[in-house]
């Protein structure tokens, strides 16, 4: 009676507990998303070292990639976009469009003390 027991919790377990992997991971950008980084942020080789504004439909566009991912972004590049493009510019697109913790001060204060 004990091992049939053991037998029905364990198969009851291996039901509750399976996680069946699916296939492969999906991409963490796509297509879409490596025209628009190259269309906003315009990596050109021959163009000096480019840092967005955090501001700017280029860091928008890095924003859209999950985790700001660039390397994914590089490894979509065809023969012809490597060519073109710089891979070094488009990975530091990730640091440079990252949002600052402290706020953004758009002008100081002046206290003046009359006493």
């Amino acid at each position: 009676m004990f091992p049939g027991k053991a037998a029905a919790l364990v198969l009851l377990c291996a039901i509750f507990f399976h996680n069946p992997v699916v296939g492969a991971p999906p991409d963490p950008c796509t297509i879409r998303q490596k025209k628009r980084i190259l269309l906003e942020c315009d990596p050109v080789h021959r163009t000096p070292f480019f840092k967005p504004d955090p501001d700017s439909t280029c860091c928008m566009a890095v924003r859209m990639v999950p985790r700001r991912n660039m390397l994914c972004i590089v490894s979509k590049l065809t023969r012809e976009d490597k060519a073109k493009y710089s891979a070094r510019k488009i990975l530091g697109f990730k640091d440079a469009c990252k949002l600052s913790s402290a706020p953004f001060l758009h002008h100081q204060v002046k206290s003046y003390n009359n006493c």
